[in-house]
């Protein structure tokens, strides 16, 4: 029989447990990853960790919020590089922590002058899907039990946005491994390489092929992780493209929230759905070109 002594200390250490519990914001450089970032240090309870590729990007965040009381710790990371991913991941299992909040703000948009298509099409798809898988591998066996997960899509990551029908079906078959969808992504990758990408049936759309790819890594996730009660969505934000400089503040501001309702507030039993800026859970087939308006 346990002694009160036992019992107190069995005590203690779940206590400690949940004390050690994380959250993370990946990619929070952007507008719209400062700005969840900047409202979930003001509900979370827990310290915060926050990601971005540019190190002085990620001190000025550091510094500006730190200004606020908030809980936050920076950690350069950058998905495109395994290392990267594994120093993160070493840095919080040192630190004897575990993950119960991920938010997935990657977005790489090319905007450097000089490159070719293909090597858009290569560095988007490195950091908006072969570097989600990479890091998911890495750091999901650090999720807590009902851990909550989401990753930032948008009207682009629906299914309906690649005009093969054949590939569409490929995309969304409910038995498609992680290794297939990559075999998948891989001959699109070759189309473009060909210049071909638009007779097959992508269309010339990369940031949005890269979308979906990202979309579909949800929901293979899911179908991986829900038995052990991690909940994964992905979501759009609205209307959030990648020439900031002509959003105002409050665009982002209100992508921000469709995002911290499925972090913060949704039910546990809403997993493994595309949920739209208006909280409507949708179809992920559904047409990306007309605002969903349901809720």
């Amino acid at each position: 029989m346990a002694s009160d002594n036992d019992k107190d200390v069995f005590v203690t250490s779940i206590i400690l447990a949940a004390m050690n519990n994380v959250s993370v914001v990946v990619g929070a450089a952007s507008n719209l990853g400062f700005h969840v970032l900047k409202k979930l240090t003001r509900v979370y309870k827990g310290k915060i960790y926050f990601t971005t590729e540019d190190e002085s990007a990620g001190y000025h965040i550091y510094e500006n919020l730190k200004k606020t009381g908030a809980n936050i710790e920076y950690f350069r990371m950058d998905v495109t590089y395994t290392k990267s991913i594994i120093n993160f991941r070493h840095h919080i299992q040192d630190s004897d922590e575990r993950i119960d909040l991920l938010i997935n703000n990657t977005d790489y948009v090319p905007t450097e002058k000089n490159l070719s298509h293909a090597e858009k099409v290569r560095r988007t798809m490195s950091a908006n899907f072969y570097g989600y898988i990479n890091f998911g591998k890495l750091v999901y066996p650090l999720l807590t039990e009902n851990a909550r997960v989401v990753n930032v899509s948008g009207p682009a990551g629906l299914l309906a946005t690649i005009e093969n029908e054949a590939i569409r079906k490929k995309v969304s078959n409910p038995k498609l491994t992680e290794d297939e969808l990559v075999a998948v992504m891989q001959e699109y990758e070759e189309a473009v390489r060909k210049g071909v990408e638009k007779t097959e049936g992508w269309g010339m759309n990369s940031h949005a092929i890269s979308k979906v790819a990202l979309s579909a890594v949800t929901f293979l996730q899911h179908r991986e992780w829900s038995s052990r009660g991690v909940v994964i969505n992905c979501v759009n934000p609205g209307n959030i493209t990648s020439r900031e400089d002509r959003k105002s503040t409050k665009a982002y501001e209100e992508g921000a929230k469709a995002i911290l309702y499925l972090a913060l507030e949704a039910p546990l039993t809403l997993k493994g759905n595309f949920v739209w800026s208006n909280y409507s859970v949708i179809e992920w087939n559904s047409d990306p070109y007309v605002e969903v308006t349901t809720v």
